[in-house]
């Protein structure tokens, strides 16, 4: 989900209409209305559809579905968690080598005869343990939020 999409989801503490919504952030309505469409793609956001019997024109007046937002962080949240944990198994488990421009496998230094095919320095085990360190904050901190979701 872009932020303008998050934008999107705050203006709709309560339910409006496209065009108030355009107003409030300054931008045009066919933006706001595909923001919207794509919301409700994701069952993010419903509408009620009114038809003016006047001029025939239907207004959509619209509102989040709190229920499905939460589903929805919770599944982005274990899909990031289960993608963090994936790699810090790869870092912990592999070994990796570096360049002036590039990191890679081992099996790719040997490939190479671990002389860097860009910028033909050669390769140098990569010391991992700062990335190890960051990914399992970053999994602590998914989790904790899961606990609160």
């Amino acid at each position: 989900m872009s932020p303008e999409h998050v934008i999107i989801i705050q203006k709709l503490s309560e339910p409006k209409r496209d065009d108030e919504i355009a107003t409030e952030l300054g931008v045009k309505e066919t933006v706001v209305r595909t923001l919207l469409n794509d919301l409700h793609a994701k069952s993010l956001v419903e509408y009620e559809r009114t038809r003016n019997d006047s001029t025939g024109w239907y207004t959509y007046t619209w509102k989040r579905r709190d229920d499905k937002i939460d589903e929805y962080i919770r599944n982005y949240l274990m899909n990031k968690l289960k993608e963090k944990i994936e790699e810090l198994e790869r870092e912990k488990n592999g070994t990796t080598f570096t360049c002036a421009c590039s990191r890679v496998s081992l099996e790719k230094a040997t490939e190479y005869y671990f002389v860097c095919p860009e910028c033909h320095e050669m390769f140098v085990e990569f010391d991992n343990s700062e990335t190890i360190k960051k990914l399992e904050s970053e999994i602590a901190r998914i989790r904790s939020l899961l606990k609160k979701a």
